[in-house]
């Protein structure tokens, strides 16, 4: 990915599961720097903290919590 190219990802969005911390939080960080809007997910939800994307509570194993984040 390269991150000049920020006016091919403007309009793109990026759903990243396990965002709240370790390869999720940077691959999120990474799409939100490359242009992309990105929705991170997390089991626990949002932390305190700074981030340059949206953190949304997912199970992945609860269709009802799939449903619900995808709604946002």
């Amino acid at each position: 990915m390269m991150i000049g190219r920020k006016d091919m990802m403007k309009g793109k969005t990026a759903l990243v599961t396990g965002a709240s911390s370790g390869i999720g939080e940077a691959t999120a960080e990474r799409l939100a720097m490359a242009g992309y809007k990105v929705y991170g997910t997390s089991r626990r939800g949002a932390q305190a903290g700074q981030r340059s994307f949206a953190l949304l509570p997912l199970e992945v194993t609860s269709d009802e919590s799939v449903e619900s984040a995808v709604r946002e």
